[in-house]
């Protein structure tokens, strides 16, 4: 098995799991069988991320760099999400009065 570039990687990662709304993870150990690697570097997943984020992915890792997590991007706003939350606050903790006069 030849080397697998970061770009034909992103393609193959987005092809068969860009439609999954929870992502995937998979270790340096599946990245390193999948591509043909011995070994990568900071710069390769770098890559990886780059071309997945034109498709709303994103590629990441952890502190340690043994795994690896692909993403779906939520492109929600923080500021209507919350203000979405707190309306359905106040909507969920109206009390509803009985106004009506005897």
């Amino acid at each position: 098995m030849s080397m697998v570039s970061a770009k034909e990687f992103s393609d193959w990662l987005r092809l068969r799991f860009g439609d999954m709304n929870e992502g995937v993870a998979l270790t340096r150990k599946d990245i390193n069988q999948l591509t043909g690697r011995q070994n990568f570097s900071s710069e390769f997943v770098n890559d990886i991320h780059f071309e997945l984020m034109r498709h709303n992915l994103a590629f990441v890792t952890d502190t340690s760099r043994e795994h690896f997590y692909l993403v779906p991007i939520n492109k929600q706003c923080w500021r209507d999400r919350l203000e979405q939350q707190f309306e359905k606050e106040i909507f969920c903790n109206i009390i509803p009065l009985n106004i009506s006069s005897k």
